[in-house]
């Protein structure tokens, strides 16, 4: 998660929060590959483009140099989540998913990629909905390059409240630079709400309205 944007703590608090988040994406890929039977270069690309894959659609749309084509830290640690889940047999865990530190991990990334593309919106000027877009493209899009490549519904459009936090991060950092606050403490106070809303709303199985339930 890079920015130019010069905030002291929050970037690299959010940078690690981003690595944490990553790991988890890229075990997401990883799990998915598997399960459809890939081979090992298969099950890397899918875990890279689930890990950096939001970010690099990110760049491109807005005009930016591609991280990956000027760092090769996303290829190591892409690596070495597949190596160390192949020796740890993570894929024969039972419904590894839906244990407690993957779906940290997981909540982890959502709200430190949502703020990185948020504050790439503002960095690049973009309008309101262009902020929005921006947070749950790097939030969301390496999910769905996985789903489609795997040839599945996007878990996005069915999964629930996932990508609703990134846009009401979106929202929230438009607020903020609008009133002029961007600052370190709202930053993370951002970051944390995100985060704790991302976890209630997985604990209580939050659900957005579906056309079938609203015609009854």
């Amino acid at each position: 998660m890079r920015t130019h944007m010069q905030f002291d703590l929050p970037l690299q608090t959010l940078y690690a929060a981003s690595l944490v988040g990553g790991v988890a994406f890229a075990l997401s890929g990883f799990l998915a590959g598997v399960r459809k039977g890939l081979d090992l270069m298969g099950i890397f690309i899918l875990s890279f483009l689930t890990a950096n894959g939001g970010g690099v659609i990110r760049d491109i749309l807005v005009g930016r140099p591609v991280t990956l084509v000027h760092e090769a830290e996303p290829f190591f640690i892409t690596g070495g989540v597949v190596l160390l889940a192949l020796i740890l047999k993570l894929h024969k865990l039972p419904q590894l998913e839906q244990r407690l530190g993957f779906v940290v991990s997981d909540a982890v990334g959502l709200a430190a990629f949502g703020l990185s593309g948020a504050l790439v919106g503002i960095e690049v000027q973009a309008q309101f909905f262009g902020v929005l877009a921006l947070s749950l493209l790097t939030a969301a899009g390496g999910g769905i390059l996985r789903d489609l490549l795997v040839n599945e519904v996007p878990e996005l459009l069915y999964g629930g409240f996932y990508g609703s936090v990134a846009l009401l991060q979106g929202a929230a950092i438009c607020g903020l630079h609008a009133a002029q606050s961007l600052n370190t403490v709202n930053l993370l106070a951002v970051f944390c709400a995100a985060l704790a809303l991302r976890l209630v709303a997985y604990r209580g199985k939050w659900r957005l309205p579906k056309p079938a339930k609203l015609a009854e």
